[in-house]
């Protein structure tokens, strides 16, 4: 199943004026805001944790955000963990990678949503690529999406293990983004421990918890 472990988004539907990508380098500057700011820049945090360059949407999406069908995002407090649910994956190639989160991407359209449901995925060769512009609320924890970053890691880490290159990549990207929105580690989570799910599959979750563990990056991010 494509996207398997994606989640709707919240109920609430308004009409919003129609943007241009790009808008997803954006950062909150206060948590304490209503109507959040995306402007900030994050050369701070990023210079804190070396990270990889994002690759760009436009390098895998053949469509755009419909923006009357998501909500706009609020300050964020929190991240979550994914794997895409469905097959096997464990190629390398970037076009293999775009072709899969295009297919992501397909399979929420089909489902009435305005866009792919995550925020960044995580390929097999540890690549970071922009999903769903960070201006707007993702789709995929349902009923916990106001306030929560998306990150779905690309393969199916119930039948598979995920390699080196991938957990370098989730660790250093999530401390990235706790330093940029002042994000707690209490506040790292995957998919299954707010939702009744198997993702993101029992191999990642035990890196997970790992990742996640004293003395760890994200332990003392």
């Amino acid at each position: 199943m494509l996207g398997a472990c994606a989640s709707s988004s919240s109920s609430r539907r308004v009409a919003l004026p129609e943007v241009p990508w790009p808008d997803a380098s954006v950062h909150a500057d206060s948590p304490t805001i209503h109507h959040w700011d995306p402007s900030m820049d994050a050369s701070s945090a990023s210079s804190r944790v070396t990270v990889p360059d994002l690759m760009s949407r436009r390098l895998w999406a053949k469509g755009s955000p419909v923006p009357r069908l998501m909500d706009r995002m609020v300050p964020i407090d929190r991240i979550t963990i994914h794997h895409d649910g469905m097959s096997a994956f464990t190629s390398t190639s970037s076009d293999a990678a775009a072709r899969r989160i295009e297919a992501i991407r397909s399979a929420h359209r089909g489902r009435g949503w305005g866009d792919i449901g995550y925020h960044y995925a995580i390929d097999p060769a540890g690549r970071i690529w922009e999903a769903r512009p960070i201006s707007w609320q993702g789709a995929h924890v349902k009923e916990q999406n106001t306030g929560n970053l998306g990150i779905c890691v690309l393969g199916n880490y119930e039948i598979q293990q995920p390699n080196a290159a991938q957990l370098d990549a989730v660790e250093r990207f999530v401390v990235a983004q706790m330093q940029t929105y002042k994000v707690r580690a209490s506040r790292i989570y995957t998919h299954r421990e707010l939702s009744r799910t198997a993702c993101p599959g029992r191999f990642l979750q035990s890196q997970m918890a790992r990742l996640r563990g004293p003395g760890t990056m994200i332990s003392m991010a």
